[in-house]
């Protein structure tokens, strides 16, 4: 007997817009029996101290608006904060989303370029992910996409931006950043990852494992720089091609583009030692 998974489909989809239009209707009628309540209540109090004095009941109205705005206000604050924090993180992996990450990729561009500052991007990709989905569930794939979100929240520095991608894609944005300092953070995500997997034991100690990809401002050539948004463009893509190295040579393993420095970033070090001399014209 032939089963009708459109039909099956169309009433789960019916069903959850239903109970999602129930629980709207029951938080209005919540909020507005509170407003109600706190209404009467205003009322009351008002007649009451009027009674007694004028002046009074004025100063007790006052006081309890200004004390029910304060709170509505901190209120609404909390929900504005909790909005703006979900269109920017990516629920799943508590990292940044791919709208985050690409608004900072340009402005930390632009900063770069203007202050003449290292920049360095990483691409990780989770491997085998679709193996432990059709193999575990895509429960376990879940697990092991948060567990690299956690691994990078915990690894990268406060100034770095990591954010998922996409799928099984992560990026991370490593401000004043050189990319034999890259190479360090990105050992570190990996090596934390592998120590992580090996404590939860199977199927993730031998499935859960990442590639990385780092590139830097200098391997970005000056005559592609024609803009910012085209400078990130292709700093983007310059990491996403070491990936597909790191990929293509194994996984688990992390990949650079290293270029002769073309692109007039300051080197701290040297630049600091050859104001003292130690390092000759």
């Amino acid at each position: 007997m032939a089963v009708d998974t459109a039909g099956v489909g169309n009433g789960a989809m019916a069903s959850a817009a239903s109970a999602r239009a129930r629980v709207l209707a029951s938080r209005r009628v919540r909020f507005g029996a509170g407003g109600l309540a706190v209404a009467s209540a205003l009322a009351a109090g008002d007649w009451l101290l009027s009674q007694w004095s004028p002046l009074a009941a004025e100063l007790v109205t006052f006081v309890v608006g200004a004390v029910v705005l304060v709170g509505v206000g901190i209120r609404i604050g909390r929900r504005i904060d909790a909005l703006e924090r979900s269109s920017r993180e990516d629920p799943m992996t508590c990292v940044g989303n791919r709208r985050h990450w690409e608004a900072s990729l340009r402005q930390e561009v632009d900063r770069a370029l203007r202050s003449r500052m290292p920049l360095s991007v990483l691409m990780v990709d989770l491997d085998n992910l679709k193996l432990l989905n059709d193999a575990h569930g895509h429960g376990c794939g879940d697990r092991a996409l948060a567990l690299v979100g956690q691994v990078l929240r915990d690894t990268c520095r406060s100034r770095d931006v990591a954010a998922r991608f996409g799928g099984d894609e992560f990026a991370v944005l490593l401000p004043r950043t050189r990319i034999s300092e890259a190479k360090i953070v990105a050992e570190r995500i990996r090596s934390e990852l592998a120590r992580r997997r090996a404590l939860l034991g199977a199927p993730f100690d031998s499935h859960v494992s990442v590639s990385i990809g780092i590139a830097d401002l200098d391997a970005v050539p000056v005559a592609g720089r024609s803009s910012d948004a085209a400078t990130a463009d292709l700093l983007f893509e310059s990491a996403d091609c070491a990936l597909y190295t790191a990929k293509s040579r194994g996984r688990d393993r992390i990949e650079s583009i290293e270029v002769p420095c073309i692109s007039g970033v300051i080197r701290l070090d040297e630049h600091r030692a050859g104001r003292k001399g130690r390092v000759s014209a």
